[in-house]
């Protein structure tokens, strides 16, 4: 008599092994790496392979002072972290390192990756990536009388004003 093994369920079949899930994700990243190579190249950088903490050394000249503009740039897909070295390089270099996050679906809607929509907010932004969203800053709070106004106590609404002089 033949048992099914109730651990898998109906749909165990279907069920990928870790290995092939690895090689699945090396090679959507390695897709978004040569997307990302590709977009600064025709944004006029020179694209070098690095080691560790980041994947490219982006630079280019600016023609209006000059001086060679670098970038370190780290592609990741869907949710990828990035690992305890990036976040330490991330720190040292600060806005010279760039995060680029590329949807590793090709029909971005169709099928739902499961990850949040990011919005660009940043890079090159050629197709559509972007890299991490900038992070929040403290905004002043806002004085308000809690009176309707009257008196000089003002609405909570500050004017400035204008003088022609």
């Amino acid at each position: 008599m033949h048992t099914i093994c109730t651990n898998m369920g109906f749909f165990g079949i279907f069920r990928r092994s870790k290995r092939e899930v690895i090689r699945d994700n090396a090679a959507k990243g390695e897709r978004a790496e040569k997307v990302v190579k590709s977009e600064y190249e025709m944004a006029g950088y020179k694209m070098k392979r690095t080691g560790k903490g980041h994947d490219y050394k982006a630079t280019r000249r600016n023609w209006f002072n000059g001086k060679n503009e670098t970038k370190y740039v780290e592609v990741k897909t869907g949710d990828a972290e990035l690992s305890p070295l990036q976040k330490k390089k991330k720190k040292r270099l600060g806005k010279k390192y760039v995060v680029e996050r590329r949807d590793p679906n090709p029909l971005p809607g169709v099928f739902d990756s499961g990850t949040a929509k990011r919005k660009s907010s940043g890079g090159l932004g050629l197709l559509g990536g972007g890299s991490d969203p900038p992070k929040r800053t403290r905004t002043a709070k806002r004085k308000s009388s809690g009176g309707l106004g009257l008196l000089g106590g003002g609405s909570g609404r500050s004017r400035r004003r204008s003088s022609i002089f």
